[in-house]
């Protein structure tokens, strides 16, 4: 690594990297003859008397046509202590933006697949924040203007000094820090700096314990209200510029539950983008478990406990319904069960559909045409594609009240294809025929055959109906 101060008039040109000096026994050198620089390994780099103690600064992202000044780049702001990531197309930085979150961006120009000045305008289009570098062989004023005018924090021209590129990159993260609030907790800071929270105003109001889940599209963080003792689950997006069907939904979960008051359901409490351009949703923590974990460690649920715990989801569901929504992905990871007082959560209406208000708009994300759900607990007129109501609701309740009674997924086919046409074709097994071992009353039976009936003016009307047969089946 450049562990030396080049001299004033010295450049990046064609070097060796540090591992390549490793491995070959090179030595980085500078335009200017005679004067080399060394590298070590170790934290700590020894140059004379001088001694530069490295620290976790930021991370990074750059991207430059050109690997070996990409690898002399990523080396050199590796030695100050940043991870960097380095990439050396158009389509690989635009992914990386996409997933990942970043303090600082050095873009170079003219890469392959997508120029770095359309990045540059994508990523301010799409309301990104993160500071960019414009790092290119680009000199002339109208090219340093446009860099500018769509969005560029700095410009710095090749060849370049190391020293100026230091220079420029701390002022660019000191600018940033300034602006940003400082954020709560002790000890928490490599899960700020992971998630790319530290700066934000989310990470000033919220104190981030853990994370509690992760996933393809985002993840969910157990957090701390200060002043309300309160904790919070916090469920975020990896990125506002992901896929569009993704973003839509989980900003229809914040829009239909905002709407409901209700017990059983996990309130939401805040909704917004960070300024990293990360979607965020503040939720209600719920203390417990998922029915389907619960579902695997006691091979199934007795009866009388279910039903009462599937009393209170009828009640939230019943609660929706009267407001219009329609959930449409009721399924045993989206009730959550406090095992300690047997309170049910309904959690996840990221699916849902709020009838007669949004119109032509509304289905724009979720038309009428495609299937959505879960194929193991989708109704019949789901797996058709047609319109649906809440007695689609009811259909997947039954599924899920099945499988916690029996233990055993009702309608499961070798692949969701199959599953599906099960739910249009196939009769239901009673319950005692798919677990010979339980004792089931007639009632019960009877209820959830109707629950479960293919035809839909066969089926429980409403919530309320279900919950009332629900209470006769209690009291026998």
């Amino acid at each position: 690594m450049f562990a030396q101060e080049p001299a004033p008039d010295s450049r990046v040109c064609c070097v060796a990297t540090p591992k390549q000096a490793g491995k070959k026994g090179l030595l980085l050198t500078l335009h200017q003859p005679g004067r080399q620089c060394f590298h070590h390994n170790q934290i700590v780099f020894n140059i004379g008397s001088r001694e530069v103690k490295l620290q976790e600064m930021a991370r990074i992202l750059t991207a430059d046509d050109d690997s070996l000044l990409l690898s002399v780049i990523e080396e050199w702001l590796s030695s100050e202590g940043h991870a960097v990531d380095a990439v050396c197309n158009g389509n690989d930085c635009r992914g990386r933006l996409q997933s990942e979150s970043y303090d600082l961006i050095i873009l170079d120009w003219d890469l392959p697949d997508v120029t770095g000045i359309d990045l540059l305008k994508s990523f301010r289009d799409s309301g990104g924040t993160t500071p960019i570098l414009m790092l290119t062989g680009r000199r002339d004023i109208d090219d340093k203007t446009l860099g500018f005018d769509l969005g560029a924090d700095d410009y710095l021209t090749k060849p370049f000094q190391p020293k100026e590129l230091s220079s420029r990159v701390k002022a660019l993260l000191r600018r940033t820090a300034a602006k940003g609030p400082k954020a709560l907790g002790v000890g928490n800071e490599q899960l700020l700096s992971d998630g790319g929270l530290l700066g934000t105003a989310l990470a000033a109001k919220y104190e981030f314990v853990s994370v509690l889940g992760e996933g393809a599209a985002g993840l969910v963080y157990k957090a701390r209200h200060p002043q309300l003792e309160k904790l919070l689950a916090i469920k975020m997006l990896h990125y506002y510029g992901m896929n569009p069907e993704i973003y839509a939904r989980f900003e229809r979960e914040a829009v239909l539950v905002s709407r409901l008051n209700h017990p059983h359901i996990a309130a939401i409490y805040d909704y917004g983008v960070t300024e990293r351009n990360r979607p965020f949703m503040v939720m209600e923590y719920v203390e417990g478990n998922g029915l389907d974990q619960i579902i695997r460690q006691r091979d199934h649920v007795p009866f009388k406990e279910a039903l009462n715990m599937f009393s209170q989801v009828c009640d939230a569901m019943s609660h929706a319904h009267e407001r219009g929504i329609v959930h449409r992905d009721l399924k045993p990871s989206n009730i959550m069960i406090n095992q300690k007082n047997s309170l049910a959560k309904v959690l996840d209406f990221g699916c849902g559909k709020l009838r007669d208000l949004y119109g032509d708009q509304s289905s724009a994300l979720t038309k009428d045409g495609h299937s959505l759900g879960t194929p193991s607990y989708m109704s019949p007129e789901q797996v058709r594609g047609i319109a649906v109501d809440e007695r689609s609701d009811i259909y997947s309740l039954g599924c899920v009240l099945y499988e916690a009674i029996t233990g055993y997924v009702l309608h499961l086919g070798e692949n969701p294809a199959q599953t599906m046409l099960k739910h249009l074709e196939e009769s239901v097994p009673k319950l005692a025929d798919m677990n010979p071992a339980l004792t089931i009353p007639v009632e019960l039976e009877e209820l959830v055959a109707k629950a479960l009936h293919k035809e839909v003016d066969q089926r429980y009307q409403s919530m309320l109906e279900l919950s009332k047969a629900i209470d006769q089946v209690l009291l026998t």
